[in-house]
């Protein structure tokens, strides 16, 4: 798949299933770069290299019975249109896929005088969403890569990451994104990058409280030698939290960034 980092994961992820008992490899999940619709294969790859920023989204886990290609999402037969869409099914019912649209949305438009907030995103910018989503690169990586339950507690996905570290590593490295979100409100993600990925590297930190007392204070931590933002998201779909607190926790520290780092 791919020409050049769909392609290489390809090859990652043969050795990564390689290390599994047989019966765990039909619960592997492979992911990466997304392939748009009636595009070329090699589109994404093209566009990731030529991208300003390189959005990658650190998620927990699928919670299927099996595994699949979650870089065929966009395109699938059974649901590649509503995921284009993001309305339908669950994609709508979760706000799953559309909070993280609005997410993708907002780090690639954000720049040190531009910050849009949700209300107007959510109200008048949902078609220059959907165009982003369906055209622009952006990645998913699942933090534990074996599928099957319907939830996965941060412990689970915390010792799936410190048992594959050196695949996860290796996934991170081929990718080479310059915005992290790591989509657990538990922090699982974020600790991994933080305490394991960029151990002992230079860092600089933007963390505060936002308004609401019902929110987690924002954070994000700057790795400006090596230029790459990780930023502290809840789970992209509900789960109890509004859609304008999904967007906003990531939005708010990322424009404090950009008002004074060149990204």
């Amino acid at each position: 798949m791919g020409n050049k980092y769909n392609q290489r994961l390809d090859e990652l992820f043969r050795r990564w299933m390689g290390s599994l008992n047989e019966e765990e490899q039909h619960l592997f999940c492979k992911d990466g770069l997304l392939i748009k619709a009636d595009r070329p294969l090699e589109f994404v790859d093209e566009q990731w290299d030529k991208a300003r920023r390189r959005v990658l989204f650190l998620l927990k886990d699928k919670n299927t019975p099996d595994g699949n290609d979650i870089r065929l999402w966009l395109i699938d037969e059974r649901n590649g249109k509503n995921n284009r869409r993001l309305a339908g099914g669950n994609v709508g019912r979760t706000g799953f896929l559309p909070n993280l649209a609005r997410l993708l949305y907002g780090l690639l438009v954000t720049e040190k005088d531009v910050r849009m907030g949700f209300e107007e995103v959510n109200k008048s910018r949902m078609g220059e969403v959907r165009t982003i989503w369906n055209t622009e690169p952006f990645g998913f990586v699942e933090s534990k890569k074996l599928a099957g339950y319907s939830s996965v507690s941060s412990k689970m996905v915390t010792d799936a990451m410190e048992r594959d570290e050196a695949f996860l590593k290796e996934e991170i490295d081929i990718l080479r994104p310059n915005i992290i979100v790591c989509c657990d409100a538990d922090d699982s993600q974020f600790d991994f990058v933080t305490l394991r990925y960029f151990a002992g590297k230079e860092v600089e930190k933007i963390e505060y409280a936002y308004p609401d007392a019902n929110m987690k204070p924002c954070c994000l931590w700057y790795y400006p030698t090596n230029g790459v933002v990780v930023i502290k998201s809840y789970h992209p779909s509900r789960l109890g939290k509004a859609d304008w607190m999904i967007y906003e926790r990531v939005i708010s520290p990322f424009h404090e960034l950009v008002k004074r780092v060149n990204l």
